[in-house]
């Protein structure tokens, strides 16, 4: 066999080879992507289609939710549903059991219920709550110092007493209760530790609380930083206490309050400083950081009975220093059109006293009339104790009413169309503001009075006096359940020459800012025509409960109450006209939106008066 010639045996052997790498790359090129295909294909993900709870009966099923880390799915049906996982479920149950335990449940039990269907999940967590913790005993030891009368008072106070289901935040109030009275008592070291000796086969919790009330502590000298423009003299009387007084951690609160309430800081911290344990006496450090020197505010709303409103206004703060303030302010709606000025001077000459100025321009579109009025006042302003504020002075007003009907004037016989009324008046008032979170009020209140006297030697062709008397509350019953409640009384009588107030200056009642369910300004006396007459006494009261419903969503449900009468004379609870109805509001950053539905319980024409739709956007200027 010749060198170099290939054999038989061996050819077949290298057509499989060539055969075997033609196959590999068949394989290559088709079967093994459609492996990979098929192995790397993702497997779809599972959502969360439901999740209900079922049990919960002293817990509400909202507060549980609120505890959970797995997104829920939204009730809009376009909106994608979040993905589940079990490992996140599992640790969700576990952290709702912890929640049970802080609540007073330790025996509370959790079932989840998973169905899955074409890879949405609907799951029910079924839970047996258990027995809860009563609290048997708190027992309070170390505050003898404090009298039986005040342990007696904070026991009422309390928000965890005897009988009660045991929780974490209840428990906590109860500390901060007695720890707050001592603070506020002078007791400005006192410390608090308290023990729970919880028996969870009884189900039972006594509360023991030790107090170490310290020393009686007093204040100190106060030293302010921060402030660039506004005189410290200024800072030192906006405070609640002063040196030498017993401490008071509620006066600290108080203190930071009313320096805020000045609208020149930004911040405002008043801070008792740290000193050796023995000593009683207390420095203070007030730190103050001042607002820009002006502002503009822009506001806008809209109402069924003002239409369109807007406001714009400049505030100047620290005008020519010592915390003196400009405003100036422009409003408009379809009722009411103004311009504004305000000065302000706190403390005039260091003193108690603040010096306010104010002029300016309004006109009015009402039902029965419209005017034009100029108006400059002077005051001086103190505060007095218990948040109490009293001012006195003087005020000038040029008014001029016109669009008079005939039928008007004919029964208003010292109403003169296009005449001019001068009216030179003593004034004074008192007031108390107490509101909490005046833009949505939660709780206290305010109370007003105002006095008008006009008198011909001060320069008057208009001769009368005025008061009025208006008093709201604001209370929660429980949380974000807020019930309110107004009264208004006023009066006006003509004296020296004038035998009868024109019609600029007489009472009206009746729309969405009185009694809701009648027309503008129509209750009260009205001419045969039906338009309002105004008188020279009024009543009006409100009655209001706020309920919260999802989110800033509110329903409202009222009852008003009032009427105006021709002479005060005729005054007659009897015939006060009754409106009640419902709404809804929602809370915006610009104000609330509202729709609110009102009837009148007995009308003064059941033809006209049958009901009125009110709605607002943006507060009330």
């Amino acid at each position: 066999m010749a060198i170099g010639t290939p054999s038989k045996k061996f050819r077949l052997s290298l057509s499989q080879v060539c055969g075997l790498i033609l196959s590999w790359l068949l394989l290559f090129m088709t079967g093994i992507p459609l492996l990979q295909a098929e192995e790397s294909a993702p497997t779809p993900l599972l959502t969360l289609k439901s999740l209900k709870i079922e049990g919960a009966d002293k817990i509400k099923a909202g507060k549980i939710k609120k505890q959970l880390t797995v997104a829920l799915p939204s009730l809009a049906p376009w909106r994608k549903k979040p993905a589940f996982k079990q490992e996140n479920l599992e640790a969700d149950i576990e952290q709702i059991k912890l929640f049970y335990q802080s609540q007073g449940f330790y025996h509370t039990k959790i079932t989840p219920e998973i169905v899955q269907k074409n890879y949405q999940v609907a799951v029910t967590l079924h839970i047996q709550e258990g027995p809860w913790i009563k609290v048997t005993q708190i027992e309070v030891k170390g505050a003898e110092v404090i009298g039986e009368a005040a342990l007696k008072k904070l026991r009422g106070q309390s928000p965890l007493k005897a009988g009660d289901r045991y929780n974490d935040d209840s428990y906590e109030e109860l500390k901060r209760l007695y720890l707050n009275y001592f603070q506020n008592q002078g007791h400005f070291r006192a410390t608090l530790a308290g023990t729970v000796y919880l028996d969870d086969e009884t189900n039972s919790a006594k509360i023991v609380l030790n107090i170490s009330p310290g020393p009686i502590c007093y204040f100190g000298e106060v030293e302010v930083k921060g402030a660039r423009h506004t005189p410290q003299y200024f800072i030192l009387r906006k405070l609640a206490f002063r040196k030498g007084e017993t401490f008071s951690l509620a006066k600290i609160y108080d203190s930071q309050k009313n320096l805020f309430d000045t609208d020149l800081f930004r911040s405002a911290t008043v801070t008792p400083e740290e000193v050796p344990r023995e000593q009683t006496t207390i420095p203070i450090t007030v730190n103050v950081q001042e607002k820009k020197r002006r502002s503009l505010k822009v506001g806008m709303g809209y109402g069924d009975e003002e239409l369109f409103r807007a406001r714009l206004g400049l505030r100047v703060r620290n005008a020519a220093g010592g915390g003196r303030m400009l405003d100036l302010e422009g409003k408009y709606s379809s009722i009411e059109t103004r311009a504004t000025g305000t000065f302000t001077s706190p403390q005039i000459f260091t003193s108690y006293l603040d010096f306010v100025a104010s002029g300016g321009w309004v006109r009015r579109e009402l039902p029965s009339f419209t005017d034009q009025s100029f108006y400059t006042q002077a005051r001086l302003e103190r505060d007095l104790p218990w948040k109490f504020r009293v001012y006195a002075g003087h005020s000038f007003e040029y008014a001029r009413p016109f669009d008079i009907p005939l039928s008007t004037l004919v029964l208003l016989q010292d109403t003169e169309s296009g005449k001019i009324y001068r009216s030179s008046m003593i004034i004074f008032g008192l007031s108390r503001d107490t509101t909490i979170n005046p833009s949505d009020p939660t709780g206290g209140g305010k109370i007003n009075f105002t006095g008008e006297c006009a008198l011909d030697f001060l320069g008057s062709n208009l001769e009368f006096y005025r008061n009025i008397f208006e008093i709201r509350r604001y209370r929660t019953i429980v949380k974000d359940f807020v019930f309110s409640g107004r009264l208004k009384f006023g009066i006006i009588q003509p004296i020296q020459s004038t035998t009868q107030i024109p019609i600029q200056r007489r009472f009206f009642s009746g729309g969405y800012n009185s009694v809701r369910g009648y027309r503008l300004d129509y209750l009260g006396p009205r001419t045969a025509g039906g338009d309002p007459l105004g008188g020279d006494a009024l009543v009006e009261g409100n009655l209001q409960a706020r309920v919260p419903l999802y989110k800033k969503f509110r329903a409202v449900g009222f009852l008003d109450f009032g009427n105006v009468y021709l002479k005060a004379t005729n005054i007659d609870l009897g015939q006060l006209k009754y409106a009640s109805g419902f709404g809804l509001n929602y809370l915006t950053p610009i104000g609330p939106v509202g729709l609110y539905f009102a009837w009148p319980l007995n009308p003064i024409d059941p033809r006209v008066d049958t009901f009125r739709v009110h709605f607002t956007i943006g507060p009330s200027f």
